[in-house]
């Protein structure tokens, strides 16, 4: 605590120091003082405002569109992209391999839930103050590994990860 005081004190010396060695006591921006100020000649505001053509009379919404107005099927038209070249081909380390399949719980010994807020916090324990190890979008099946009547349920999520999710984001009925 000693040289903290002491660290403190030879701070603010060394500052002072500075500021008297080359500081010269002046603040740099003086006052202005305002000068007299004539009043403006005084000109009709309308001629201030440039005219404008009169706006046409509309029977309201019924009528039909002015003709010179352009469709937007004419005013944009559809960009094709042409690229040159033959079609693409797998590479041959792949050329075997199996297009791959949306992942699915593959023999879940519990039963199978989904999220059902926005985005849930995956815990590593029951409890809102154990780590985050993840975060599941509504509609993620996950399986439950432990009671289903309890606060927190243990869940295996589609990456094998082993966590606890609030149950009120759980629900046993699929998006």
């Amino acid at each position: 605590m000693l040289r903290l005081i002491v660290l403190i004190a030879a701070t603010v010396a060394a500052l002072l120091y500075v500021l008297s060695a080359y500081g010269t006591g002046e603040p740099l921006a003086k006052p202005q003082v305002p000068a007299e100020q004539k009043a403006p000649e005084e000109k009709p505001v309308s001629d201030l405002l440039p005219e404008l053509p009169a706006a046409p009379k509309s029977s309201g919404a019924d009528s039909a569109p002015p003709s010179d107005l352009v469709q937007p099927e004419v005013q944009t038209p559809e960009r094709v992209q042409d690229f040159p070249g033959p079609d693409l081909q797998p590479s041959p380390e792949y050329e075997d391999r199996p297009l791959e399949t949306p992942q699915t719980i593959a023999e879940a010994e519990g039963p199978v839930l989904y999220v059902s807020a926005a985005s849930v916090n995956v815990r590593s324990g029951p409890s809102t103050n154990d780590r985050v190890i993840g975060a599941l979008d509504a509609g993620a099946p996950v399986e439950a590994l432990g009671p289903l009547d309890t606060e927190w349920v243990q869940i295996r999520d589609m990456d094998g990860r082993i966590g606890y999710m609030s149950g009120q984001f759980l629900s046993e009925d699929a998006p």
